[in-house]
């Protein structure tokens, strides 16, 4: 009868330590939510309008998978919202890291509450005029009273200058399509793009590269970094450590 009763028991208990050890490991892993925009390509992308903070593809989002492979102490949450909203997040110390951008675009009031991973994938910003344009080449001292798309929320570097002084005129939108359709119409005179994420995005417009040209000479050029809060040391240390011994998908 015990040895009976000690067989029905044993596999039970042993199915309860399985079950506890599963639920300590989930105890101790640490999540990390990471705000990021909509559509970055080829960085990451929204694949479905349902839920799209849990359908997000890209070199980016390959790139965690890996480190969470790697590092299962913690896990990698999303949360996209539009970028002056994540701003905001940021200027309030809410989020806990932000992909992707430069240090360089982030406020001091940021940088006091966050610091940057190692430099990733250098990327570069342009002016995107019309092919029929009278601007052929980046010359501010000849651009005096121009207006220029941009979206809402960015930060723009070196030009923050030029739209301080009113030397060119800025006027902020909320999506490239947006963009795209000012350009267009001639509305405005050039706008700010990313040469490496506008053939991405203009797929879902209407609008095809062929009525526009993107001006070589960059406006500037920038390393892509994770924004980490401060107050996770941890994961940046091992992110860091883990970008070190990962080679990055090269980008075309």
């Amino acid at each position: 009868m015990l040895k009976t009763i000690f067989k029905t028991i044993t596999p039970i208990i042993a199915i309860l330590l399985v079950a506890s050890m599963v639920h300590a490991h989930q105890k101790r892993q640490q999540v990390i939510k990471i705000v990021c925009g909509y559509k970055f390509p080829p960085f990451y992308t929204v694949t479905s309008k349902k839920e799209p903070s849990k359908n997000l593809s890209g070199t980016f989002i390959d790139l965690m998978h890996r480190f969470q492979e790697n590092y299962p102490q913690y896990k990698i949450e999303y949360k996209c919202m539009p970028r002056a909203r994540i701003g905001k997040q940021l200027t309030r110390g809410k989020a806990d890291a932000f992909a992707l951008t430069s240090p360089m675009f982030l406020p001091s009031e940021v940088k006091n509450k966050y610091t940057s991973s190692m430099p990733m994938w250098t990327i570069s910003d342009h002016l995107l005029v019309l092919k029929d344009s009278p601007i052929k080449q980046v010359d501010f001292d000849n651009m005096t009273g121009a207006t220029i798309a941009v979206l809402h929320g960015n930060d723009h570097g070196p030009l923050n200058q030029y739209f301080e002084k009113g030397l060119l005129k800025r006027h902020p939108v909320y999506a490239t399509r947006q963009i795209l359709d000012l350009v267009s119409k001639k509305r405005v005179d050039a706008a700010i793009c990313n040469k490496m994420t506008l053939p991405g995005l203009i797929k879902d417009t209407q609008h095809t590269m062929e009525h526009f040209k993107i001006l070589e000479e960059p406006l500037y050029s920038f390393r892509l970094h994770l924004i980490i809060h401060r107050k996770h040391a941890d994961f940046l240390s091992d992110f860091n450590e883990f970008t070190k011994k990962s080679p990055l998908t090269e980008i075309q």
